[in-house]
């Protein structure tokens, strides 16, 4: 069944609490169908103050006398227009929204996103970003056009930056592929996420690190370093960066 027919109902009953949530945009709905559906589409854009690479909370309404919205999974924007947003479901689901929803428990079409807000004590330790230039990792595709294979040196390369990452209470680690700006944006969307799973599976296979907490994303052309098409400006934008969210300190 493609997701969001049966929200649609859902929206409607819940729609008298939902502009209540302060800072709240509409989820519409996905951009395909499908199961492996990622990308949806947020009714707000710049004149909301969405900014891209932003983080929401995707969370679903709940009826009178349940006041409390459920979570229904994390959403990353990656384009913003005038007057909506495009986002990738970086998590589907939660254990509360299935609890509660069943096979309705992931991000549908009338959820609200509310931006993430995450505040953090002048004790903690800030876990590195860490951005690894695509030269450094890859074929060259000019050679292999459709390799995305990585090199031996780029093997090595990962070993070595990641190694910091094993000391630390990792709670998730996201593997952002990116872009310059030459070339289809659609073909560089596709090819940024799939250098980011070569990545993930490297890291997963030969390192060791849990594939449950790692998440793969491919921004393409929408994050440059540098907006001039210029000799070197583009090969800092082809990147991949490596973002930790540390786990929660406990004690």
């Amino acid at each position: 069944m493609i997701k969001g027919m049966i929200a649609l109902t859902l929206a409607m009953v819940w729609s008298q609490g939902a502009l209540g949530v302060n800072g709240a945009h509409r989820v519409r709905g996905y951009l395909s169908t499908g199961s492996d559906a990622k990308m949806v589409a947020i009714e707000a854009g710049r004149d909301a103050g969405i900014t891209s690479g932003e983080v929401f909370r995707a969370v679903r309404p709940t009826r009178p006398g349940q006041p409390t919205p459920v979570e229904t999974g994390l959403l990353k924007v990656i384009a913003v227009y005038d007057h909506e947003s495009i986002a990738e479901v970086i998590q589907q689901g939660t254990a509360d929204s299935e609890a509660r929803f069943g096979i309705y428990g992931d991000v549908m079409a009338g959820d609200l996103a509310l931006a993430q807000r995450l505040t953090i004590a002048p004790s903690k330790v800030l876990t590195p970003e860490i951005s690894l230039k695509f030269s450094s990792l890859f074929e060259d595709p000019k050679a292999q056009p459709e390799t995305f294979e990585l090199t031996f040196g780029g093997r090595a390369k990962l070993r070595e930056m990641v190694q910091s990452l094993g000391q630390m209470k990792v709670g998730m680690l996201m593997v952002e592929g990116h872009t310059d700006q030459r070339g289809d944006f659609n073909q560089n969307q596709i090819e940024s996420y799939q250098r980011a799973l070569t990545i993930r599976q490297y890291l997963i296979d030969d390192l060791g690190f849990d594939e449950s907490r790692i998440t793969a994303i491919g921004l393409g052309e929408s994050e440059p370093l540098s907006d001039r098409i210029l000799p070197g400006h583009s090969n800092q934008s082809r990147r991949i960066v490596l973002k930790v969210v540390p786990m929660p300190n406990t004690h």
